[in-house]
């Protein structure tokens, strides 16, 4: 090792380099430890208000339904065209439980999937086996239809208020 000395100094090293502070690596350190935390703060806060805002969208209650065994089908059709024609419907309940009414929907344009315009919202009770037969005088609604290519029934129950049934019977029709 060379080591010289001069006046009033104290033998030094010739490779010697001072120490440099560690505060600026610390520094470093500690300014990553913050963002981490300030990033993680800002997600939690912001999922806690997504949360609460979603909240109120979402019902905690099981939203009633009609039992699978609840069926009413058109047994029969009959239908005339045009501005004098009308449209006869029977309809039978073929379920095991009654039904408090149905609603009887209907379209008028070819290949359709499902009824559109609106002709009963309440129908009438159905018992199980029973039968009943409506006619609807043309033009049907206020839209002028004079002539349908699909009638569609769906059954509800009243508990509580109205309950639609999720099962629905539909059947094409030829107007003649």
């Amino acid at each position: 090792m060379n080591k010289t000395k001069s006046q009033n100094q104290t033998l030094v090293p010739n490779n010697y380099k001072p120490n440099k502070p560690k505060t600026s690596m610390n520094k470093k350190a500690l300014s990553n430890m913050i963002a981490y935390v300030l990033l993680i703060s800002i997600t939690i806060a912001l999922s806690m208000m997504v949360y609460g805002w979603l909240k109120g969208y979402v019902t905690g209650e099981e939203i009633e339904t009609c039992s699978d065994n609840v069926n009413i089908i058109i047994s029969n059709y009959e239908c005339t065209e045009g501005p004098t024609g009308n449209l006869t419907v029977t309809l039978k309940n073929k379920g095991l439980f009654s039904t408090d009414g149905y609603i009887l929907r209907v379209h008028n344009r070819p290949n359709a999937e499902f009824g559109f315009y609106t002709l009963n919202k309440t129908g009438s009770k159905l018992s199980p086996g029973q039968s009943i037969k409506d006619t609807y005088k043309f033009p049907l609604t206020k839209d002028k239809l004079e002539t349908i290519t699909l009638v569609e029934v769906q059954p509800f129950i009243m508990k509580d208020g109205k309950i639609s049934c999720e099962t629905y019977a539909s059947q094409k029709v030829v107007c003649k």
